[in-house]
């Protein structure tokens, strides 16, 4: 064999020699580790499905409340292509401003409104089919109701509730009143008015009105707030305030405001006690003053009669449909008290007229008479009102009356004399129409 040959062979065997050594050779372990950690493997893909993702929770669910905290869904499996145009609130009003944000794993998605959001409304959440998973399938579009609170929250605190007319600028009513410990209501409406927020109660004392508030419920205290101006005199019936037996001289009753039909006073007496014609009927806290009233207008030569004093609810309605078939309703209105606004049921109200004269509005003008003279220049000083002098129909809310006197007693008959106002007014402007 040639030399060359032999050469060839050496280096031969020496390749095969080393390459089999390499491969049983253990590497050496690589600085600052250790020599039985295991190698890792990289992350598998997730494989493709035909499956398109599901929501398995919402919160809130349909139905339920939405509070500052916004609304957290789940998903079936991760997604993507969830933002503020596939993950959506809105009310009647349009879509409303929110962050929107997904969670790194892709299964859990939230949506939190920047704006505090108005109470007891309604809106609808929705999920639209630009949310897929990684394969592509798309999430069937889905969209649910959740509703802000209907919670009305009062601290202790004074209040005052409003009711408002055909316009919200237009006040037909209001009560104020101041509660003692925490209380809740519910609500279902919201409003701003001018510079002012309002809740509409529908449950408990103040069921029906509006009180001051904030967007989230929360009624808020005001007793500062302003006596609002007197009523217009539209035709309602709402609750009037003050209407316990003790409160007879403060109760404020026209065509907005209205007793019970079960209010009776309990200690009514007849007239005749008082030196009057009888079988009428007047509250014995009245009966004093009325009987010296009576005794002064005779010692001046004014001869007083009773034409009308207490009537109950039912007796009511038979007067005011008396005028209705008489004069027709419009009049009737202007004349006569619907059933629950007369002041003839608080039992402090008498029609007077002359002894063995004619009802009294058949005069021209009764004020005229000795006796209807008398009693506008001196019945306040026992006590007694003209509830309805001329040329204040406006004010109170009735046709000129010179007949019709209310007991209040000497101290307001007094104080409402000097101020030179009709009664309601005054009686409004003391706050005893809010509270």
């Amino acid at each position: 064999m040639s030399r060359m040959r032999k050469v060839s062979l050496a280096f031969a065997s020496l390749v095969v020699v080393l390459g089999n050594a390499s491969c049983s050779v253990t590497p050496s372990p690589r600085s600052g580790a250790s020599a039985s950690e295991p190698t890792p493997s990289p992350t598998a893909a997730p494989t493709p499905d035909a499956m398109a993702p599901t929501l398995v929770s919402q919160q809130p669910a349909a139905g339920g409340e939405l509070d500052a905290s916004g609304i957290r869904v789940s998903f079936s499996e991760p997604v993507h292509g969830v933002d503020a145009a596939s993950f959506q609130l809105s009310s009647e009003v349009g879509v409303i401003d929110s962050v929107v944000s997904l969670d790194p794993s892709g299964r859990t998605a939230t949506l939190v409104p920047q704006a505090t959001l108005p109470f007891a409304t309604t809106y609808t959440v929705t999920l639209t089919g630009l949310v897929d998973d990684l394969a592509g399938n798309q999430l069937v579009r889905t969209n649910w109701t959740v509703s802000t609170t209907n919670r009305v929250s009062f601290a202790p605190g004074t209040y005052t509730g409003y009711r408002f007319g055909d316009s919200p600028s237009h006040l037909t009513a209001l009560k104020r009143s101041t509660l003692g410990s925490l209380s809740t209501a519910t609500g279902s409406a919201w409003q701003t008015i001018g510079d002012a927020g309002y809740l509409l109660v529908d449950a408990g004392i103040w069921a029906g009105y509006w009180v001051h508030g904030e967007r989230d419920g929360t009624a808020r205290d005001d007793l500062t707030a302003s006596i609002p101006a007197l009523p217009a005199c539209d035709y309602v019936d709402l609750p009037a305030n003050r209407v316990g037996y003790g409160q007879w001289g403060t109760t404020v009753l026209d065509t907005v405001f209205q007793l019970p039909d079960g209010y009776t006073p309990p200690d009514l007496v007849d007239t005749s006690h008082a030196g009057l014609n009888g079988s009428y009927f007047i509250r014995a806290i009245a009966q004093k003053d009325l009987a010296a009233m009576i005794t002064a207008a005779g010692t001046a030569g004014a001869h007083l009669a009773v034409q009308s004093a207490y009537r109950s609810y039912a007796g009511q309605v038979l007067t005011f449909d008396g005028w209705v078939r008489q004069s027709g309703y419009t009049q009737a209105l202007r004349v006569s008290a619907r059933p629950g606004h007369s002041e003839h049921q608080l039992g402090t109200a008498i029609d007077f007229k002359t002894v063995g004269g004619i009802a009294p509005w058949r005069y021209a003008d009764w004020a005229t008479s000795t006796e209807g003279a008398w009693l506008a220049a001196n019945a306040w000083k026992f006590g007694w009102l003209m509830s309805y002098p001329k040329g204040s129909s406006a004010l109170t809310c009735y046709s000129y009356e010179p007949w019709h006197y209310r007991y209040v007693g000497r101290t307001t008959a007094a104080a409402v004399h000097a101020a030179g106002t009709t009664l309601r007014e005054w009686l409004w402007a003391q706050g005893y129409g809010v509270r």
